[in-house]
């Protein structure tokens, strides 16, 4: 009798081996427990109050870093009491090595965001209509409550909404319909949720917005799908929302370009950071 070929089966892993993947269940769960959690960032704003600029900046500023806390702690957590195994490459914390192909990828995913937007603007008829987020926000109140809350809105919200949409949902939903369907139709369906997802969470002040939204959110999806890297749709996030506080509060060029600089660098260094933690935590 001759001996079995090895390496022609492959052993099934242990039932106890942390699983790398998460589908429909784990993104319900950790979209319910991140919402719920959610919902008491506002305390801060709310117990400061906004009897003077000062008070309503601090606040807000307050509340948005508590959200981009919540919106990555929370989805650890759950998927790591679901026996997920979490590596910061595998949440796609990791500097894309084609480089130059990702700064494309960046470049021309805004501008397809940007014309997309339009055309639909255009068929909804949007019109003149403003978003107002930043004024209720205070960004309005002075120079310097601008610029804070401008560095919140382009540093602390990309961050923390990208880890838990992009970084978290969308590859659940991708698994998930990944089991039913092509993986091209898998993908396709869970950007288009996932962004319908993003727009119904921004646009909850002004529905009128959340197609648009919705759009974004889908093409923040396919930049991440395209590159692997998170890095990609948070660069692009970061770059949208400091155009957008620019737009509503008139900004001149020098101010918001400075914003939108000082954004790109934090990200930057905060990725570069965690890459060298990540090496000395698992050297070789």
């Amino acid at each position: 009798m001759s001996e079995p070929r090895r390496g022609t089966t492959e052993q099934a892993p242990p039932p106890d081996r942390p699983r790398d993947r998460w589908g429909f269940l784990a993104v319900l769960l950790v979209v319910v427990a991140t919402l719920g959690a959610w919902t008491f960032t506002a305390i801060p704003a709310i117990a400061i109050g906004d009897d003077d600029a000062t008070a309503k900046v601090a606040g807000n500023a307050i509340s948005l870093l508590l959200t981009a806390v919540v919106f990555v702690a929370v989805p650890i957590f759950v998927l790591r009491a679901m026996g997920t195994s979490l590596t910061p490459g595998g949440l796609g914390l990791h500097v894309p090595q084609r480089r130059w192909r990702a700064l494309g990828v960046i470049v021309g995913g805004y501008v397809a965001f940007a014309l997309l937007a339009q055309l639909v603007g255009w068929a909804i008829d949007i019109g003149d209509t403003q978003d107002d987020v930043p004024v209720k926000l205070g960004a309005a109140e002075t120079v310097l409550a601008g610029v804070v809350l401008g560095l919140c809105t382009s540093i602390l919200a990309p961050i923390g909404e990208e880890f838990f949409l992009r970084g978290v949902v969308y590859p659940g939903l991708r698994e998930g319909f990944g089991r039913f369907v092509p993986r091209g139709t898998a993908i396709a369906l869970a950007a288009v949720l996932n962004g319908v997802l993003f727009g119904v969470l921004h646009g909850a002040t002004d529905p009128i917005f959340i197609p648009i939204l919705a759009l974004f959110g889908a093409v923040l999806c396919i930049t991440y799908q395209l590159t692997g890297s998170l890095y990609v749709p948070i660069l692009i996030h970061a770059t949208n929302n400091a155009i957008a506080m620019a737009v509503s509060l008139d900004w001149p060029v020098g101010r918001a370009v400075a914003v939108w600089v000082a954004a790109v660098t934090v990200i930057s260094l905060l990725a570069l950071a965690l890459r060298g933690w990540e090496r000395r935590l698992l050297p070789g």
